[in-house]
């Protein structure tokens, strides 16, 4: 049985060992096996891109999504993907460089907005298609909330917080005390504590 995981630099944990990641916690907790294809940097597009990918041909037992700040987006130029967001981005060809300086230009408030809106939706979309395909799935914000959100939806259990900033993985770590880098990146120790939420959360609500 597969735990399928996916996110960004949060969930990938690049400097911590397999089993201290959140990821592995959960997995070992549930008894299953876990496949995490989160990546730094990622953008939405790229988390949604490579779940879809993943499911045209497999059926996880579980998924488990943590998604990323409203700005970042995927680039795609002469065949290859590059994430792209306001800190920094993929190796881009010389080509995308004065694209990328005007793209953080643009960023604003309204832009932000604007994107929280489309992946609410999209998000929304694919929870609908995992639901009707009966694959158990667990998502939830990395950083922010769903801000300014209008068309409020109803994701039953399979969202924690969605509209609901205290709920979000980096701001509950942080109200329950755990320390994050200069990257906002938590040790072993808050990964082995959200792990303990999200088997918590898991149980309650019958999700496996």
């Amino acid at each position: 049985m597969i735990l399928y995981v996916n996110g960004d630099s949060h969930s990938h944990a690049m400097r911590l060992q397999p089993h201290e990641k959140f990821s592995s916690i959960v997995a070992d907790a549930i008894g299953y096996d876990v496949l995490n294809v989160a990546q730094g940097g990622a953008s939405n597009a790229r988390i949604m891109r490579t779940t879809r990918e993943y499911l045209d041909n497999n059926r996880p037992e579980l998924i488990l999504i943590g998604w990323t700040t409203w700005e970042r987006e995927e680039w795609f130029y002469r065949d290859q993907y590059y994430n792209v967001n306001s800190s920094g981005h993929d190796p881009l060809p010389a080509e995308l460089q004065q694209l990328y300086k005007h793209w953080v230009i643009e960023q604003n408030e309204n832009t932000l907005y604007a994107k929280s809106q489309h992946w609410h939706n999209e998000i929304f979309k694919l929870h609908t298609e995992l639901v009707e395909k009966n694959i158990q799935h667990v998502f939830f914000n990395c950083m922010y909330n769903f801000f300014q959100t209008d068309n409020q939806q109803d994701w039953t259990e399979n969202f924690i917080g969605p509209y609901n900033n205290n709920c979000s993985y980096y701001w509950w770590l942080t109200q329950q005390g755990f320390k994050a880098d200069a990257w906002y990146h938590f040790g072993a120790d808050g990964h082995r504590a959200w792990g303990t939420r999200l088997i918590d959360y898991i149980r309650e609500h019958n999700i496996v």
